[in-house]
């Protein structure tokens, strides 16, 4: 390109910026040329003078290999490798303006050839992107995390066969990229299927916050109050029991996290947990702590958690927490998007905490210890596989509900392997150098943790396991060479025992308060310190708020579903031909998220769906308005006898 930008690249670098940088004279060992085709306006590229796709025909050869893909208007589409020119253009082509089109190759230096007379044109059609080289790669998996998941049914990825066969980074680039696209769906699945639990159980938790016992405390207060001291994150994996003598050995020298599935496991070793984490919506996880006496270990809870566990007065205090995803989108801005419910946390708590979660306790968990500050973490029982084709170690909820199933014809050994066999499975690289058997759902969590191992250069992270899964990043040692490694700490007296969230002696009001800048605990810490050097470590201010903050969310919610109903009825009565979609009752609730979130699979529904005409998509989103607006109802109606009218 000259150096006069033309009014056509103007635009387009307006409003892709990135696209710009291309042109900054990279240097590159590869001789990349745009070579004529034997057939007259044909072209094909070169590297270092050997053709990267048809010699004789670049366009037939590309229409031919089009031919065997079905792509459908809600596909991502992605072409790997730009050695043939007209493949990019026929696939551009074929797709719908808006519809998304990527574009990756391998080299800096090759933009700025194809430019004029192939990628110019291209990138002039909305939806339309190009990411070239190792430099733009971030910036590829950038965009695909940002991607709006529910506007897509599929992936399609178109291979130019010289360029994948030739260079393996085409295989990696797909790997990675397959996999982003797996979580995203799988979270969109989630989502599908618990988004309305977790909006009725944020409302519910939200609502009777202020109530004790349990004391709640919002997770903010601990923000970076650890540093320079080492935890355990102790999850459920099958070489739990195994490595548990050497946390019995290292106790006093770390913070034990447990995930609430272990927290039976380390009660029956001896062995007090510092705090366990919660994440499921379901009452399901009542069973991790029935029978067990916890008053002195604050439960760890999201927002979504099942209000049956967090009402029970098995726990003195619970340290609430938002789960939210930072993401940079398309602009180049940080997103932020937080869990359905989650909005209306700042309607309680000032401050909650943003929790970063790859869908399990256990990433939640090792989040929580990043967010609190610790400088190092051991995980324990992190398998994410089936170590000796088991589930879980002995010892938690799920193995004593087995042991009930057990006799002569039903063994321990035969309800494991039946559940594995039911499990999309698949072997990966184990940390003893070997292959271990793992699933679809515990390779997302692995991938979720070699990502997060690159971000958290800040901190030691070391895995004490010997037969689990191999986690990037994060190296494998045997309970030997871990005890090794904490010679030189030394034991901590554990001082966040003298904390409100610990000692239980902490006021209503200072649960909702927002933390100062405190001083953290230092290796010196005694617990025989000053009551005035205690308070420094730990500070906390009320502030001038309303005091019944739950009474006001739920008055809040009652009146939006009374407002909704109404013009509901409204527009029934008034519109016949107007799409609901571009009614004002739908403009305000895209302000208030957590009711549109309720309608979310419908959206999505319509989204895919545009042959409906619009008297049925009003009809379809309409009755799923009103169902939700019953289900909410039916949950906010037992909160009633809490906030009696007055009068």
């Amino acid at each position: 390109m000259s150096q006069m930008i033309d009014p056509i690249s103007s635009e387009i670098f307006e409003r892709k910026p990135y696209l710009q940088n291309y042109f900054k004279n990279f240097h590159s060992e590869n001789q990349w040329d745009l070579v004529s085709a034997k057939k007259d306006g044909e072209y094909y590229v070169s590297l270092d003078r050997n053709p990267l796709s048809s010699s004789f025909s670049p366009l037939t050869q590309a229409i031919r290999l089009l031919e065997t893909y079905a792509l459908k208007p809600t596909d991502v589409v992605i072409v790997l490798g730009l050695g043939n020119p007209h493949l990019l253009t026929s696939v551009s082509e074929k797709l719908n303006p808006g519809q998304i089109l990527i574009l990756v190759g391998e080299d800096e230096t090759l933009v700025p050839i194809l430019w004029d007379q192939f990628l110019k044109p291209i990138l002039q059609v909305p939806g339309r992107h190009l990411f070239s080289g190792e430099l733009f790669y971030p910036l590829y998996f950038n965009y695909l995390e940002s991607l709006p998941i529910e506007r897509v049914s599929g992936l399609k990825l178109i291979r130019n066969p010289t360029d994948t066969n030739r260079n393996p980074i085409y295989k990696e680039l797909e790997d990675k990229t397959q996999t982003v696209f797996q979580a995203k769906m799988s979270d969109l699945l989630t989502k599908f299927e618990f988004e309305r639990l977790w909006i009725k159980n944020s409302v519910f938790n939200l609502v009777h916050a202020e109530k004790s016992p349990p004391i709640k405390y919002p997770i903010s207060t601990l923000r970076d109050k650890f540093k320079g001291l080492t935890a355990v994150l102790v999850s459920a994996g099958p070489s739990l029991r195994k490595n548990l003598p050497w946390l019995q050995e290292v106790r006093d020298k770390v913070f034990v996290f447990s995930c609430d599935t272990s927290l039976k496991v380390l009660i029956k070793a001896g062995i007090k947990a510092d705090g366990v984490v919660t994440l499921d919506a379901q009452t399901n996880s009542f069973f991790h702590f029935m029978g067990e006496s916890l008053k002195e270990i604050p439960l760890f809870a999201d927002l979504v958690s099942s209000p049956t566990l967090l009402r029970e007065p098995m726990f003195q205090t619970v340290v609430h927490s938002v789960t939210a995803k930072y993401q940079v989108d398309a602009e180049g801005s940080l997103v932020r998007e937080v869990t359905a419910g989650g909005e209306l946390a700042e309607q309680v708590f000032q401050d909650v905490g943003d929790i970063q979660s790859g869908g399990s306790v256990a990433t939640t968990a090792f989040d929580m210890l990043r967010y609190m500050g610790f400088s190092n973490v051991f995980f324990l029982g992190q398998d994410l596989a089936y170590s000796g084709r088991e589930i879980h170690s002995t010892g938690t909820h799920h193995n004593e509900k087995w042991l009930t199933l057990v006799n002569r014809k039903n063994s321990l050994e035969r309800i494991n392997e039946v559940i594995i066999r039911k499990r999309e499975t698949r072997f990966v690289p184990s940390s003893s150098g070997g292959q271990v058997l793992t699933d679809y759902v515990l390779d997302l969590y692995r991938h979720w943790f070699e990502e997060s191992a690159q971000s958290v250069k800040e901190m030691s992270l070391w895995n004490v396991n010997e037969d689990g899964a191999e986690i990037v990043g994060i190296p494998s040692l045997s309970p030997m060479a871990a005890k090794e490694k904490l010679n030189d700490v030394p034991n901590h007296n554990y001082p966040w025992r003298d904390l409100p969230i610990w000692s239980g002696n902490g006021s209503k009001d200072n649960a909702f308060a927002v933390k100062e800048k405190g001083k953290g605990f230092t290796k010196e810490t005694n617990p025989k310190k000053s009551k005035q050097n205690q308070a420094d470590q730990y500070t906390i201010s009320s502030l001038e708020m309303n005091p019944n903050r739950g009474e006001g969310l739920f008055q809040k919610i009652k009146t939006d579903l009374s407002f909704i109903e109404s013009k509901l009825d409204d527009f029934v009565i008034e519109t016949e031909t107007t799409s609901f979609q571009d009614s004002e009752i739908w403009i305000w609730m895209q302000s208030e998220s957590y009711l549109r979130r309720l309608v979310r699979k419908t959206e999505i529904y319509l989204l895919r769906h545009k042959d409906l005409d619009i008297k049925r998509k009003n009809q379809i989103m309409i009755q799923s308005i009103q169902k939700e607006i019953r289900y909410l109802k039916r949950s906010l109606y037992p909160m009633m006898d809490s906030f009696p009218e007055k009068g």
